[in-house]
């Protein structure tokens, strides 16, 4: 078990442990393998938090919504009347 823990770079909780030890034959089942590892002070990694990366600022102006809201073509003669995309891709100082 420990060394299973320790091939998964100590990222594998009770749940991978005993799949990992099932499909290599051992005869164990899941709460025993988590009671051990807990006995052992082993414990998986968590996912790290997500971050907010942008919060809003509540005194900011709005915007008026020039399109509102409809991006589509008005008819066949103003196909190039509204343009949307984002732009948060491109990589700015």
């Amino acid at each position: 078990m420990t060394t299973v823990h320790e091939r998964s770079r100590g990222t594998y909780g009770a749940p991978r442990v005993h799949a990992v030890l099932k499909r290599e034959g051992a005869d164990c089942r899941r709460r025993r393998v988590a009671r051990l590892m807990r006995q052992a002070g082993l414990a998986g990694r968590h996912p790290r938090r997500r971050h907010r990366t942008t919060i809003p600022d509540p005194h900011a102006v709005n915007r008026p919504d020039l399109a509102l809201r409809d991006f589509q073509p008005d008819g066949p003669s103003a196909v190039d009347s509204r343009w949307c995309g984002d732009l948060t891709y491109i990589a700015t100082d």
